[in-house]
């Protein structure tokens, strides 16, 4: 190493410390101070830690100083210099929130980069690169980005930047709300941090696998992780970790229902983020504290709590704390019964307009006021924000739906990718083997030309050759068949995909309108004529709304188990349980339906008999069919539930009295891309979907499901479990 690369090495290190010491005016004139020491290239560099100095004070300065290093690049041919300074280029339009420019920049870097032969800036690259497409919404191309910059950290043995890469791999996959694969990555890169003995990567990687954990209900996990990643902060000594550990293990507790250990870490979260006098943190701290006294009824130190992160926002002109903080002190006032306060403050958070990704904040000031003017019998004003919520919350499920069909798109243009690379992976091998082939070719004629007597033996050696060319030809055409009979399916599996988002989002449309359109007309005709109408119509439609109500609860209910498991975020957790008991508590929970209609449910479950079955799957499974079965029960009639083991399986049968099925309706059942439901026998609505959720459960389970019914004779509904742990399908 010259002195002058020894020189621009030392001048970096500078340039990441001196920050403790020094202003960044210092740091610069301490940098360029050496600027006409150095060669060409190296002056790039230099320019380009400068620029990085005013990534957050300044962005226009580091913009500057990005064109003075890319200037220095028109004296020299060096393509990493030039790379370098496309970077620097890239970063400080980033740093501006010109996410175009930057990503045009990072991409001429690449370019350099890759003509230069740095393997290692080349995954820099396309870690930028990746950063840039996240903020525009490009996920697949940011994943496919970050996966080959870990591939090249990986082939250089850069486990450190590999990790990172992981880590980004993750972030991205959380950000689409595909919670499983975002673990998937994080568990990698915590694996290879500990590989290299990184102690700070591992803890990054702990804390993020902790909140996914605990974003999919895992709270077990979820601590075990944060714990974890605590105790690696407090060996680094790295308070910033420390605090935010803190106060995620608050969270947990909190969520546990374990009050007094939240507010144990609430307030030691507080007590660090007063001693790093960080504001912000104060805020959350006492936001927090607040909600946890709030929780538990100790209002007036809830709202002590609150008032002080309030003012603390206010302080920081942080927008959407200050509007989430007033309303949890009008919810704390509402809860108190004065509503007049609880008015002051949520008109004050209604001052603030949030972003899309935090109209819940919106919603919410709309839910506290339609309480408030409800408990004042303002009912208009009462409807008017009841109204306003349920469209904040419509436009948010919009974008929840909307973030499920990307995590579908971005899944099938990964896979689309990889199959892709495959391909041409095979077709390379085919074309190296003609090459081979007529290499071989040549070599021959040559041999004939310079040793005619040894054609004999040339000729033999040749053909038995060829035949094994031919043969290894043969076998990469079968390859490549695969590998296009697996593209076909991979197509065929988009096709159905797109076809279950059609039939989710029908449902939602047309299943769900006309529960609240009926809803909305009953409540507003009673609302109207609530003085006109004697007490027996005012009940009937009071019952009929209830009826509806419940119709639509279980639509939503069976809407959502569907829908988590089709994204995977439904925990399987299998246990040896009684059969007779579960079938019994679904008895019970569904008795006042049944009664109405004067039916009799009978358990004939032995209650010896166990299953080994997640017990929350069967309960849904079980009420799903008795609900069926009562819905289309005639009056006064049966419902029987009977099972008995046959093998390694326990087979269960549910037998109604009711109507029946034709063939023909029988073979649209557990079908999302048939739309069948009928009317029950006191014209009970429904959708179909609580079958097909009882089909995903069961098969989750390792078990089948099949029906058998004839018309007017009634319906048996027939599912199998495991009696033992084996494995189960999917």
């Amino acid at each position: 190493m010259t002195y002058k690369s020894f020189l621009v090495c030392i001048l970096f290190l500078l340039a990441q410390f001196l920050g403790f010491a020094q202003t960044v005016n210092q740091q610069k004139d301490s940098i360029l101070a050496h600027i006409d020491t150095v060669e060409t290239k190296d002056k790039v560099l230099l320019y380009d830690s400068v620029s990085r100095l005013y990534w957050d004070i300044n962005p226009d300065s580091s913009l500057h100083y990005a064109k003075l290093a890319f200037d220095f690049t028109k004296k020299t041919r060096d393509k990493l210099s030039i790379g370098d300074a496309y970077n620097s280029l890239g970063n400080a339009y980033f740093a501006l929130g010109n996410r175009d420019k930057a990503l045009e920049n990072y991409e001429k870097s690449l370019q350099h980069r890759q003509e230069g032969g740095d393997k290692l800036k080349v995954a820099y690259s396309l870690n930028n690169i990746a950063l840039t497409y996240n903020e525009q919404n490009k996920y697949s191309e940011a994943i496919n980005a970050y996966k080959e910059a870990a591939s090249l950290c990986n082939e250089l043995d850069q486990y450190d930047d590999e990790a990172l890469m992981l880590i980004g791999i993750a972030e991205t996959y959380n950000i689409i709300n595909n919670k499983t694969k975002a673990l998937e990555y994080a568990i990698k890169a915590a694996s290879l941090f500990i590989h290299i003995d990184n102690k700070y990567g591992l803890a990054v990687a702990s804390n993020l696998i902790g909140y996914l954990h605990k974003d999919l209900n895992n709270n077990t996990l979820a601590l075990e992780y944060y714990k974890k990643a605590n105790q690696l902060y407090i060996e680094l000594n790295n308070s910033y970790g420390i605090a935010t550990t803190i106060n995620n293990l608050g969270t947990v507790y909190d969520a546990l229902g374990q009050n007094d250990k939240a507010l144990q870490y609430y307030q030691l979260f507080l007590q660090m983020a007063i001693e790093s006098n960080n504001a912000s943190l104060q805020g959350t701290a006492y936001n927090n504290i607040g909600f946890l006294y709030s929780k538990t009824k100790q209002y007036d130190k809830a709202l002590d709590a609150y008032n002080k992160s309030l003012a603390l926002s206010q302080s920081n002109n942080d927008s959407l704390s200050i509007m989430n903080t007033n309303n949890n002190i009008a919810s704390t006032y509402l809860k108190m019964g004065q509503y007049n306060a609880a008015k002051k403050y949520v008109t004050t958070a209604l001052l603030y307009t949030p972003s899309e990704p935090d109209l819940y904040f919106l919603a919410e000031s709309h839910e506290i006021l339609s309480k408030i003017y409800s408990a004042a019998k303002d009912y208009q004003k009462a409807y008017y924000h009841q109204l306003e919520n349920k469209r904040i919350n419509d436009s948010l499920f919009n974008l929840k739906a909307n973030e499920q069909f990307v995590e579908m798109q971005v899944r099938f243009e990964t896979e689309r990718k990889e199959k892709e690379i495959e391909l041409l992976k095979k077709n390379d091998e085919i074309k190296n083997l003609k090459l081979q082939k007529q290499k071989n070719a040549n070599f021959l004629w040559i041999g004939i030309l310079l040793l005619f007597v040894g054609i004999g033996i040339i000729e033999y050696f040749n053909l038995q050759q060829k035949k094994n060319s031919n043969k290894l030809l043969h076998e990469k055409n079968q390859q490549l068949e695969i590998a296009n009979k697996k593209l076909i399916e991979s197509e065929e599996h988009l096709t159905e995909l797109n076809a279950t988002k059609d039939r989710f989002f029908t449902i939602i449309a047309h299943d769900l309108k006309n529960p609240f359109n009926a809803l909305l007309g009953l409540s507003e005709l009673l609302n109207k004529n609530f003085n006109t109408y004697t007490k027996e119509q005012s009940k009937d439609i009071a019952e009929t709304i209830h009826e509806t109500s419940q119709n639509l609860y279980k639509l939503l209910e069976n809407l959502l188990h569907w829908s988590r498991a089709q994204t995977g975020r439904i925990t399987y957790t299998p246990e040896l349980l009684p059969l007779h008991k579960v079938v019994k508590q679904e008895i019970e929970l569904l008795t006042t339906l049944s009664e109405k209609k004067g039916l009799k449910i009978i358990n004939r479950v032995e209650e010896s008999l166990v299953v080994y079955a997640d017990i929350n799957l069967v309960s849904i499974i079980i009420r799903n069919l008795l609900s069926n079965a009562i819905k289309f029960c005639n009056p006064q009639g049966k419902i029987t539930i009977a099972a008995a083991k046959q093998d390694n399986m326990v087979k269960v049968k549910v037998n109604d009295s009711g109507i029946g099925m034709s063939q023909n309706e029988i073979d649209k059942l557990f079908r999302l891309d048939e739309s069948f439901s009928s009317k029950g026998t006191a014209n009970e609505e429904g959708t179909g979907l609580g079958l097909i959720v009882c089909k995903e459960f069961v098969e989750m389970n390792g078990g089948t499901i099949y029906v058998s019914s004839q018309k007017d004779t009634g319906s048996t509904f027939t599912f199998t479990l495991p009696t033992s742990k084996r494995p189960v399908n999917g």
